[in-house]
């Protein structure tokens, strides 16, 4: 993983979902982004995400843990084949070169009806060919090893691992659910800076 999660950030996890209330408008806009971007195709490319959790040497579906609005439902509890630390996700791409970018959205919710959103301190571990810009975009750039950014793969691994060592499921109060929204989309190699609203590439 190119950029280092210190320990730190769970405590920053327990806090905003201790403290930040988010209602109404941003559960609209989290549920809306679920319905109508979790796969997105351009041109003569298309591009998706296959989401499973891994228990034990078993892969297991993450759809048969999908809620109606298409968000993967996630468990702190260790013991639990949709574990948070049991997800994996490989990135599936076909047709011409293009760039590609995955975006991450955590909702946690607790007991209480509580909501907010925090994805930065899960301490996923992501395969060399992608760069960790979660703290900025909350997203994860594929990065080729020339890092062109042009994707030109059929699978890519994308997580790989998941550090438990930074993530102290301990400090979850009791009845915290999570559910994720994984957005894969793809642009031309010419048009990034239109479409995603940057200049350069976020390792640049």
């Amino acid at each position: 993983m190119l950029h280092k999660l210190n320990k730190k950030a769970v405590v920053i996890i327990v806090a905003v979902v201790a403290l930040v209330a988010v209602v109404g408008s941003t559960f609209a806009w989290f549920v809306t982004r679920a319905s109508l971007l979790q796969n997105f195709s351009i041109s003569s490319f298309d591009v998706s995400a296959d989401v499973y959790f891994l228990d034990g040497d078993k892969k297991v579906s993450a759809d048969d843990y999908k809620d109606e609005n298409g968000l993967y439902l996630l468990s702190v509890n260790e013991d639990d084949v949709n574990y948070i630390g049991n997800l994996r996700a490989d990135v599936l791409h076909s047709g011409a070169k293009a760039c590609v970018r995955v975006t991450m959205n955590h909702q946690w919710t607790l007991a209480d009806g509580t909501v907010a959103q925090n994805d930065v301190a899960v301490p996923y571990e992501f395969s060399d060919l992608w760069f960790d810009n979660r703290n900025a975009d909350y997203s994860v750039y594929y990065t080729d090893e020339d890092m062109s950014g042009e994707a030109d793969f059929e699978k890519a691994e994308l997580i790989t691992g998941f550090d438990s060592s930074e993530f102290d499921t301990s400090a979850m109060v009791e009845g915290v659910s999570v559910k994720l929204l994984i957005q894969v989309d793809a642009v031309q190699v010419n048009r990034y800076p239109q479409v995603w609203g940057i200049e350069n590439f976020p390792w640049e």
